[in-house]
């Protein structure tokens, strides 16, 4: 008995960083302890993986010189960052009918509680589809801007698109703030931070985009994944003169997070560094958040170079779907070209893989129709409001 109060103590002196937030829907406040129900994200992870170039980890390099003269790439203000973060393919696919897949799928990500509650869903399952949706509607948002160059007016500026009501999921309006802050922060937040890297916003001095959907038997590994990358970046982190240490203004986002901001903060980034940094990090005299770089990461609008990597993405592919995308095939196929094939296999996969029930395998399906059959089934779940 005093275990479990010492756990009940915790877990309240834990929530109380999050008092200031929203109440959480009863409809996402529980979580089921049965994993055997997945969530597919098929289409997703097609889409991405032709949209995204995963440029690796960081090797904290520094830009040196400016683009040549006749290429498509701009000057950068911050050199110290413009060769780090992943790649979107953002011209190609506004041009493109691409850019409609992620509508598409952001909606059928919406419409999933009307196949199964959420609260009949692991907690890994939950944030792995939280994450999805959030990310497929930021990018959504993007592309329906673009061409921006800097996305700090866009996230925080009056009209902001993180606190746009703009999606409806279980009959809720929500911004891509309330999914942030309200849902994920306060429920899978506690004491496990990394999960703010799991929210890409556009632009080089945020999480990176993955070329993957998260997923819920490995969300976990992948957002490990994604600090370590940051963390150990110039975009996350970085060591000035006289023992500075400076990290990126993404963390004042997150703040909540982190009860004593700047101890926890030192200690989080001292954990997901590595040597020689993760040293720097513990002995550093002074401490300040001054990192940031806005510029969208379109490929097109860094000074990244991207040879022969590029050409054997996928994504690069992409030129061809925005030359052909609007052509009919002809008799013979001429003129359809390689993008027409591309744009055609997206749009079946899209639209096959999101039907009713498209994002459960068969043998789920039972599973699925008999919980929806129960009025009240309280087994195999756990409500944080009675702990």
């Amino acid at each position: 008995m005093k275990t479990y109060s010492a756990f009940i103590f915790i877990l309240l002196v834990s929530c109380s960083a999050f008092a200031d937030l929203k109440e959480l829907p009863e409809e996402f406040s529980d979580f089921s302890l049965n994993r055997d129900i997945s969530v597919s994200y098929d289409d997703l992870d097609t889409l991405l993986s032709f949209t995204v170039i995963d440029t690796g980890a960081s090797d904290r390099s520094k830009l040196n010189s400016q683009a040549s003269i006749g290429t498509r790439m701009k000057s950068h203000k911050n050199n110290d960052t413009a060769l780090e973060a992943n790649r979107f393919f953002f011209e190609e696919v506004t041009k493109s009918e691409i850019k409609d897949g992620f509508y598409k799928i952001r909606v059928s990500l919406e419409s999933l509680p009307n196949e199964i509650s959420l609260n009949e869903l692991s907690l890994d399952e939950q944030l792995a589809y939280w994450l999805n949706l959030y990310n497929t509607a930021m990018l959504e948002k993007l592309i329906t801007h673009y061409p921006i160059r800097d996305t700090e007016d866009l996230l925080f500026g009056s009209n902001s698109i993180l606190e746009d009501e703009f999606l409806n999921v279980a009959g809720h309006k929500l911004s891509l703030n309330d999914i942030q802050q309200n849902i994920v922060f306060k429920k899978f937040g506690i004491k496990k931070p990394i999960v703010m890297y799991g929210f890409y916003q556009g632009n080089i001095g945020s999480p990176n985009i993955r070329a993957e959907a998260y997923k819920g038997n490995k969300v976990y590994h992948q957002l490990v994944e994604n600090a370590e990358e940051f963390v150990n970046s110039n975009r996350g982190t970085s060591i000035k003169r006289k023992n500075r240490l400076y990290a990126s203004k993404y963390y004042e986002q997150v703040k909540p997070l982190f009860e004593n901001f700047e101890k926890d903060l030192r200690e989080h980034l001292k954990d997901y560094a590595n040597p020689p940094m993760s040293s720097d990090i513990k002995y550093a005299k002074s401490f300040k958040i001054g990192i940031e770089d806005w510029r969208i990461t379109d490929i097109y609008g860094t000074e990244r170079k991207f040879g022969g990597a590029a050409s054997t993405n996928p994504a690069a592919m992409l030129n061809a779907v925005a030359n052909n995308s609007s052509k009919p095939i002809g008799a013979d196929g001429a003129g359809s070209g390689l993008g027409a094939v591309n744009i055609s296999f997206l749009s079946n996969s899209i639209s096959e893989k999101t039907m009713d029930f498209g994002r459960f395998a068969p043998e789920m399906l039972e599973k699925i129709r008999a919980l929806k059959l129960k009025e009240t089934d309280n087994s195999g779940s756990v409500k944080i409001k009675d702990l």
